[in-house]
């Protein structure tokens, strides 16, 4: 667990106040700007983060993403169309999601990934591992 009060030297500095304290009286941290929504679309869970995933959030998100998988039949779709922070404790905590999902029979699909996200999946070579393609076949 990151040290109170550390930020990601890579993530930008947003200056904000606390929502609801006037003044900015209070520090905002931007690593509490995480949202996550899911719902049911037929046999899978939709889930749709929001904001910044770094190493302070992504426990955050993988506790969703983990839920809305025990929760579906045949896997979960992540939209990232929303982030506007995507680092490597992202990609793993996704990464940990399909061999997860996988291991149960089920898939993940990232679904419109933002320029941010994208490019850490394209960089590393992983956005192939979760397109609807890469779902492999039932075994017979």
């Amino acid at each position: 667990m990151p040290e109170p009060g550390h930020r990601s030297p890579y993530r930008p500095a947003i200056d904000m106040a606390a929502p609801g304290i006037p003044d900015g009286s209070t520090p905002w941290s931007p690593s509490s700007v995480l949202l996550t929504d899911s719902y049911p679309e037929g046999p899978r869970k939709v889930v749709v983060v929001n904001g910044e995933v770094d190493y302070e959030t992504a426990p955050v998100m993988s506790a969703v993403l983990r839920n809305a998988l025990r929760d579906s039949a045949e896997g979960v779709d992540v939209d990232l169309s929303a982030v506007r922070f995507w680092d490597c404790a992202a990609l793993n905590a996704l990464l940990r999601l399909r061999r997860e999902a996988l291991a149960h029979g089920k898939t993940v699909i990232v679904r419109s990934p933002s320029r941010t996200a994208r490019r850490v999946l394209d960089l590393t070579g992983t956005a192939r591992l979760f397109r609807p393609s890469a779902i492999p076949s039932p075994r017979p």
